[in-house]
């Protein structure tokens, strides 16, 4: 079941939380909807949903082909599992789970035999059979997030969608139920679009990742895509750490003080002013210069704790500080200690026009 929005626009009052938006997930895809709080990423879920109406002016959701724009949420046969479960605390794990079949109308109510096995399908995958009789109480947090998930696939949704199902838990479980919601998409292939403001769950667990900002999709790819190749400072900016280099774009290289370095990927025409955008794990540290291919620099401070090496450097030209991180091998080997001077080399820079705006 494909779904697909065409010029969404969405306003509330004078704030426009959705501008102009076009976004196709494919059928049996897991799209992640990343951005920070603000941009959207909700009401887009919610207008996919039913639960918002996008403004009037040709603005089309579609599923399957099927235009459900004016069609309310009850009719559209999609799936919810929201940040805060909302499971009903006088209701079994089993109850909860059954309680969508329930309540149909009595035309489309499946035979009780039915409900029961449905039920007992859904519970083996979740992998909750020996909690059936249990209430919420006594779940753990991603227990309750696991049967409201269950909950949502037992209506038998042509679309899954999650806001934030894993924000109210702390990061080791929402680590393991990532990885168990990646699991659970291979095995049922349910189109499905999730909420989040995490990188590293959105990069992590989804097939592709559209960016949102102020209400419009700066970016849409796969994980390695908009990582490796980010289409503006922003996106470059948000999934991850990064240092910025003030410099010069000169004969196919950037300029960078005194030193030159490669740049596979330019922006911004010859002899033009521009910004270096480095990942820390892109720069590499080295005792010797390497004369127009390195700078300079003093160590301020080493963290070691964890299986990499952060470093907080200091050029000496006075171009600021910048950070570092290496392999704890690496950290070992060169035996850094916080006030000694090195030489730094850039690899895998990425070029913006010096006008750029995060």
């Amino acid at each position: 079941m494909s779904v697909e929005v065409r010029n969404v626009t969405k306003t509330f009052g004078s704030f426009t939380a959705l501008n102009s938006v076009n976004l196709k997930i494919e059928s049996g895809e897991l799209v992640a909807l990343l951005g920070p709080s603000g941009s959207g990423k909700t009401t887009l879920l919610r207008t996919i949903a039913g639960l918002e109406f996008p403004d009037p002016g040709g603005a089309q959701v579609l599923f399957y082909g099927e235009d459900v724009t004016q069609i309310p949420a009850s009719e559209r046969k999609a799936g919810f599992a929201f940040q805060h479960y909302a499971l009903f605390r006088h209701m079994s794990v089993f109850e909860n789970i059954a309680f969508g079949l329930r309540v149909r109308p009595k035309t489309t109510r499946p035979p009780e035999a039915k409900i029961r096995v449905r039920v007992g399908e859904l519970l083996k995958l979740i992998q909750l059979e020996p909690l059936a009789k249990r209430y919420p109480s006594q779940l753990s947090g991603g227990q309750r997030q696991r049967v409201a998930l269950a909950r949502a696939l037992a209506v038998e949704p042509k679309v899954l969608l999650l806001d934030e199902p894993f924000g109210a838990l702390d990061a080791k479980v929402r680590k393991d139920l990532r990885r168990w919601l990646r699991k659970l998409h291979d095995e049922i292939h349910i189109t499905t679009l999730f909420v989040t403001h995490d990188q590293e769950e959105a990069l992590e667990v989804a097939d592709r990742v559209a960016i949102l900002r102020d209400g419009k999709i700066e970016q849409i790819g796969t994980p390695e895509e908009i990582y490796d190749h980010p289409a503006s400072p922003f996106v470059y900016d948000f999934l991850g750490n990064v240092n910025l280099f003030s410099g010069r774009v000169h004969d196919g290289k950037v300029v960078i003080g005194e030193s030159h370095f490669a740049m596979p990927e330019t922006a911004g025409e010859t002899d033009s002013d521009a910004v270096a955008f480095v990942r820390p794990h892109d720069i590499r540290i080295t005792r010797e210069s390497g004369g127009q291919k390195t700078f300079p620099a003093r160590v301020v401070r080493c963290n070691a704790a964890g299986p990499m090496a952060n470093l907080e450097l200091e050029r000496l030209d006075g171009g600021g500080p910048f950070t570092v991180q290496l392999a704890k091998e690496e950290f070992q080997q060169l035996q850094l200690k916080a006030g000694e001077e090195i030489f730094v080399e850039l690899k895998n820079v990425k070029i913006f026009p010096d006008d750029f705006s995060i």
